[in-house]
């Protein structure tokens, strides 16, 4: 089994344009929205091809023109590109490239920052997020576009049943 290490670096893209680099990136957790059923009392169960609200962030040190591009009112497409090592289980090492896209919209227009002297500024924003896709080394793991109605999960798409019968 490959042992997955330490990331070498990010780079991320808004709508194909280098907007930031060497950043912290908080994907979309992908949780399904789950129900209560009788049994012996209730329990709590996952509904197929139904997922709860998935949001993002991109965090950094300082605030530049690029950063400031991301903060607008309108619906974007942002990509997001790391270097992962990955130790094989002979010893060898490479890099291998993930992939993620997000089609979303800052839910910060502008955020918040503490300046002091001899301090940095961190700026967080946050994104919700409608579509996400997911590649590691070349292979999709995950496509959930809400507004589509996709819910692809290593290869099986979950809601595709559900709209068979509707």
């Amino acid at each position: 089994m490959d042992i997955r290490g330490a990331i070498n670096g990010d780079t991320v893209y808004n709508e194909g344009t280098l907007v930031a680099k060497d950043v912290k990136i908080t994907l979309p957790e992908v949780t399904p929205a789950t129900t209560e059923a009788k049994a012996m009392g209730t329990m709590e169960l996952p509904m197929r091809g139904q997922i709860e609200s998935m949001e993002s962030s991109i965090t950094r040190i300082g605030v530049d023109m690029g950063l400031a591009k991301l903060m607008t009112m309108d619906s974007k497409t942002i990509e997001v590109r790391w270097a992962q090592e990955v130790t094989k289980a002979d010893g060898s090492t490479n890099i291998e490239g993930c992939k993620a896209f997000l089609r979303c919209v800052p839910k910060v227009l502008m955020p918040g920052m503490d300046i002091e002297p001899g301090g940095s500024v961190e700026t967080e924003i946050p994104l919700a997020v409608t579509r996400y896709q997911l590649y590691i080394g070349g292979q999709e793991v995950c496509c959930i576009d809400r507004l589509s109605q996709i819910c692809r999960i290593n290869g099986k798409d979950y809601y595709s049943e559900i709209a068979s019968v509707l």
